[in-house]
Parts: structure tokens; sequence; C-alpha cells
């Protein structure tokens, strides 16, 4: 939240001001100026978000060890388990392979569709 209020303070005024004099209301200002002006920081936000979710393990694992029936079970827990637990390490290799190959396409996805921001420059 902290790093959309400051993507949210980044956006000039000056947008605002001139949607409303052509007669925008709050839901165009928002479609039109906040959404796309905050894709960079949304996109920040995902590729940062996708990596940190690779680091759920140790919380999860010390509480409750992926239990009561999985419920807590995470995707790093899980091939955790496969390789040491049920000494799996093939497959465990594989879903981390493709978990960040996964991650990989996500990111190349939202950095493809980067060129469809809004590139504004405050003079």
């Amino acid at each position: 939240m902290v790093i959309f209020l400051a993507g949210l303070q980044g956006i000039s005024q000056q947008l605002y001001e001139a949607a409303s004099i052509d007669g925008a209301n709050r839901w165009h200002r928002f479609r039109y100026i906040t959404v796309p002006m905050l894709a960079p920081t949304t996109f920040f936000v995902l590729v940062i978000s996708g990596i940190q979710s690779f680091q759920v393990f140790d919380l999860a694992f010390v509480l409750t060890k992926g239990g009561p029936g999985d419920a807590t079970n995470t995707m790093v827990m899980y091939i955790y388990n496969q390789a040491f637990q049920f000494f799996h390490m093939g497959y465990a290799g594989r879903d981390r392979v493709g978990a960040v190959r996964d991650h990989l396409r996500v990111t190349l996805c939202q950095h493809q569709l980067q060129k469809r921001w809004v590139h504004y420059e405050n003079d």
C-alpha cells in the first residue's frame, strides 16, 4: 500500500484538473488517468509479490507444517516435502524449475504489456 501511495502521489494534479475542465467525472478520471498512470507501480508490485511468494516457507512450516489437511501448504513447502520427506528429488527439481519458469513467463508478459503504458512527462 505504501508503494501504491507513492505511485498516487507521483501523478500530476494537472492531469486531473485538465480532465475536470474537459468534463470528466470521477469514474473517468480514475479509469483514464489513475489506472494507466499506476501501471508501472502495479507492474513492480506484482513482480515483487511474485518473488516473495516463493519465499513463504518458514512461518508456515514452524507453525503448522502444512496442516491441517494441507490448508497452509505453500509451493515451497510442497517442494521441500517432495525432496526431503519423500526423497523425490526429481519431482522437487521439476516443480521448482516449473515454478520459476511460470513466474518468468508472467513477468515477461507484463513486461511486454508495458508498451501500452501511458508515458507522461511533467514539464
